[in-house]
Parts: structure tokens; C-alpha cells; sequence
């Protein structure tokens, strides 16, 4: 990364271009005075001291008392995680408030559905399932959109993709092993697009748009378990069993635990990992709602288009455990973290 895209991001986490700059310097240098920043950064000798105490307060640089006093420059990985950490807590803490407020003006909850304008806009919200997602990215999109999403694709190593393209070929960078790649039945309607992350947001799109007509380009985004795992069941029903397997995941390669939240996706990868599975299940009993965690084996599946649920061997007996939504089963699973 050049120096000046450094200084670019320095700046949207609220430093001046001059802290930006001497940070930098200080970390090239290593603990020095002043005037050495001065003369290796180029900021005015008038400015350097109030710059390296703005620093100080915000944490990037230590004081090492003496004469000459000399600055220090914090770890940036000390730094940068406790920026991390209080954008985190700012971003949690403005969304209750938020919500707290739409509810306050309006006398009902946020709705489950937004329309979006703008094909960029899609592109962004996009990028966000992806990044967002702790779990399992669900994707049926034409290869020109799932292009626009390679790099957010190749920097998540931590959940599992599902991924159903109009594939001539596979790209090196869907090559992972946390990936799955399904290649389109060809049926045009096969290829409106659906991107999901685990049961929290979900994006969907019709075709893709001519450049002139980028702007008045429309999707929906949703923001609703209920809503999201319906949307789940028919991405698997109605594309993935209609599609064409060209590349499995590789099981065995994938760290562990390995967590799911979807049902016909733990089914899925259990095709291709094998039976028994050592396993640990989170959800609640479909007769009383009561919370449960449970250890002990997936012996056996069944999925059908109407039907999916696990064989799960707990205690010396055997329950049925389905998804979010269950009621023939005996066990209704909100988290699926395979041990082995």
C-alpha cells in the first residue's frame, strides 16, 4: 500500500494529515525528538509539538521523559484493535439508538424489508453480507456480479460459501476450500440474484442492469430471520438442487469448530465430510420451547424439498433435529458446530 492511501485511511479513523504523517515518520524512525520528525516528515517545526501531543491523547504515540524528550510510537496493532473495538461498540450502541428512535417517531419496529436504488448502492450491500457473516454466505448470481464481489470473497476464510454461477469455467480465486461452487441449471430465472449471510440480512435483484440504467436500478434487502430463512429454503429448493456440483468443499481442510446455522447447509457439507459426525447443536425442544445445547453424533440426514433435518445421537438416544421454523421434529436447531 502507497504511503499516500496510509495517510488516506489514518484520516478516516480522525487523524490529521500532519498526526498522519508524523505517525508514520515515528514509525520509520523509531523514538525520537522533535526536530528529527521535523526534519524527516517536512511539518513545521511550529506545528510538530502540538501534533505529537494530539497523538499522545488519542494513543498512537508514548512520552519518554528526559532530555531531549523523545517520542515513541505505539504498536499500531495495539492501536488499531482499539479503534477497532470502540467503532464496534459506537456502531452497536447507534444502532439501538436508532431503532430506539424510528420506533419512538413512527409507533412500530424498522420493517423487514428495504428497497435499495442504485446499482453501486447493491454492489455495497452486497459487499456488507459478506463481510458481516459469521457463519455461511449464501450466493446465485451471474458471473459478471459475482466478479464485482471477488475481493470481499477472497478475504473471508472463516465461513463457508455456497456459491451457484453461470460458471464456464472456475476461477482460481473460488478455488478455496471453504467453498462451494454449483454451476446454474441455465434457466434464466435461475439467475435472479440472492446473497445471504447467515439468517441476518439477505440481498435479492433480478437481471443485471444496462450501464445507462445503473441508477435507477432497484433490489431488496431484508433484515429478519423469519423472513431470511424462508428465503434460505428456497435458494436451495428451488436453485442449488436444480444446479450442477463442479467444485465440493474441502472438508477436511476447514479449521474446526466449524459452525453453521442453516440446516440444508450442514446437510450439504455432511455430503461431502462424511458420516458419523461428532457434533454440537444449540437450539430449542419443539414441544416446549426450552433452550437446549446438546453433544454427540449426526448419524444420519434427510433432505427432500420439503423436509431437512439431522439424525442426531444424544445420550444413548436418537432425536430429529430440523432448522429455524421446525415442528415435526424433536429438536428445532438455531446453531450446527461440527467438532471433527
Amino acid at each position: 500500500m502507497r504511503e499516500e492511501e496510509i495517510i488516506e485511511k489514518l484520516q478516516r479513523l480522525g487523524l490529521t494529515k500532519y498526526e498522519s504523517i508524523a505517525y508514520i515518520t515515528l514509525l520509520k524512525l523509531g523514538p525520537s525528538k522533535a526536530t528529527d520528525i521535523t526534519k524527516e516528515s517536512g511539518i513545521p517545526h511550529t506545528r510538530v509539538y502540538d501534533v505529537l501531543s494530539s497523538l499522545h491523547r488519542k494513543g498512537f504515540v508514548d512520552v519518554m521523559q528526559g532530555t531531549p524528550r523523545l517520542y515513541k510510537p505505539v504498536n499500531p496493532e495495539v492501536v488499531l484493535e482499539r479503534i477497532k473495538e470502540d467503532i464496534v461498540q459506537d456502531i452497536e450502541a447507534l444502532k439501538k439508538a436508532f431503532l430506539e428512535l424510528y420506533r419512538e417517531v413512527h409507533g412500530e419496529e424498522l420493517p423487514e424489508i428495504w428497497t435499495i436504488q442504485g446499482f453501486d448502492n447493491t454492489v455495497e450491500r452486497a459487499e456488507y453480507v459478506i463481510r458481516s457473516a459469521k457463519h455461511e454466505v449464501l450466493i446465485n448470481t451471474p458471473i459478471e456480479f459475482l466478479e464485482l464481489l471477488k475481493n470481499e470473497i477472497k478475504g473471508r476464510k472463516d465461513v463457508v460459501f455456497v456459491i451457484i454461477s453461470n460458471f464456464d469455467d472456475i476461477p482460481s480465486w473460488l478455488r478455496a476450500d471453504n467453498i462451494l461452487l454449483a454451476r446454474s441449471g441455465g434457466a434464466p430465472w435461475l439467475m435472479a440474484s440472492w446473497i445471504i449471510g447467515d439468517i441476518d440480512y439477505a440481498l435479492f435483484f433480478g437481471a443485471l442492469p444496462k450501464d445507462k440504467r445503473r441508477e435507477k436500478f432497484y433490489s431488496f434487502w431484508a433484515k429478519s430471520p423469519k423472513i431470511i430463512q424462508n428465503y434460505m429454503h428456497w435458494f436451495y429448493t428451488i436453485y442449488f438442487d436444480n444446479s450442477e456440483v463442479i467444485k465440493p468443499i474441502n472438508y477436511e481442510n476447514l479449521s474446526k469448530p466449524l459452525s453453521l446455522v442453516n440446516i440444508r447447509t450442514l446437510i450439504t457439507v455432511l455430503r461431502f465430510a462424511g458420516l458419523p459426525r461428532k457434533a454440537e447443536i444449540v437450539g430449542r425442544l419443539v414441544d416446549t420451547k426450552e433452550l437446549i445445547e446438546i453433544d454427540g453424533e449426526i448419524v444420519d440426514y434427510e433432505y427432500t424439498p420439503l423436509t431437512a433435518n439431522v439424525t442426531f445421537r444424544y445420550n444413548g438416544k436418537e432425536l430429529k433435529v430440523g432448522g429455524i421454523g421446525s415442528y415435526f421434529e424433536d429438536v428445532e436447531g438455531e446453531k450446527f458446530i461440527l467438532l471433527d
